[in-house]
């Protein structure tokens, strides 16, 4: 058993203005565990923190004698970048409403690549733009309106040696996938896990949580029911070069835990108004946010 990546996760960038005090939560998404940080056959390799999807295990082999370790286990997909209006402690139980409530307040998304996959090399696939690319035939990359909302699916665990899928990304939808039981075959569940899509809110293509399933993106679309909305947008997905937070290099998708660089652009005289007339103050915010990969 060896230890395999998943994929890069994606970048969105944007400014947002806001004219009073506004509360907003950061929810940094964690990397995926590899493969080979489990070894037994009882617990899955963790999906990243904000809702990365568990990798998947192979229980075939548990049966041998003696029994075949380490497990061939999937890798964990990372969990999303986003910034909300709605605060959840996602750390404790909570309710599904709840949890609805807080992720339908997101105003920027970006999206998490997949866990590899169980035994041989094959990555995850990487987190998406408007929409995240598919891996074969039944695992698929999250769109604006298709994939889990905020989370990204779990593996499917076999039993008669079809081996172990990555865990799917998180992101505006998460990354998903229509394995069952009834397929079976050698190796056939042997796919990277898929990335989650990412979102912007008044980003070209977007659709923004409240309009139903089948909503066509229009011009309309993408401006969040808060009425905050970013200007001078970008995203990339996880296999597009995009600016380095820690340098002035271009790197090439994200590896690593999630990321959130905050610039104020405001100038001299906006930062008077700020502490002088702070019932007329606004802030200006760049906020760039950068995916996740396994590593």
């Amino acid at each position: 058993m060896m230890k395999y990546s998943g994929r890069n996760g994606s970048y969105v960038t944007g400014d947002i203005t806001f004219h009073y005090p506004k509360t907003l939560y950061l929810y940094l998404g964690g990397k995926g565990e590899d493969q080979t940080s489990i070894d037994d056959y009882t617990n899955p390799t963790p999906g990243g923190w904000n809702f990365g999807g568990n990798g998947s295990i192979d229980k075939a082999d548990e049966k041998l004698d003696p029994v075949f370790l380490p497990p061939e286990n999937g890798a964990g997909g990372g969990g999303a970048v986003d910034l909300r209006l709605i605060y959840l402690d996602i750390n404790k139980p909570f309710e599904n409403s709840a949890l609805m409530n807080s992720l339908k307040s997101r105003i920027i998304v970006a999206g998490s690549g997949g866990g590899a996959v169980s035994d041989t090399n094959r990555t995850g696939f990487p987190g998406g733009t408007i929409t995240a690319l598919n891996n074969g035939e039944h695992m698929f990359g999250g769109t604006q309106t298709e994939g889990l909302f905020g989370k990204g699916m779990s593996g499917i665990d076999s039993y008669e040696n079809q081996g172990g899928t990555g865990g799917c990304g998180s992101g505006y939808h998460g990354g998903f996938h229509n394995f069952s039981l009834e397929i079976k075959g050698k190796d056939s569940f042997e796919s990277g896990g898929s990335g989650g899509s990412s979102y912007i809110s008044g980003h070209p293509g977007c659709i923004s949580p409240h309009y139903p399933e089948n909503t066509i993106a229009d011009r309309i679309t993408p401006f969040h029911e808060s009425k905050l909305y970013f200007t001078h947008t970008d995203m990339k997905s996880g296999i597009d070069l995009m600016p380095d937070s820690f340098s002035f290099r271009q790197i090439l998708g994200h590896v690593g835990n999630g990321v959130c660089r905050i610039t104020f652009l405001t100038d001299y005289n906006c930062q008077t108004n700020i502490i002088l007339y702070s019932h007329h103050h606004f802030l200006l915010m760049n906020l760039i946010l950068i995916g996740f990969d396994v590593t």
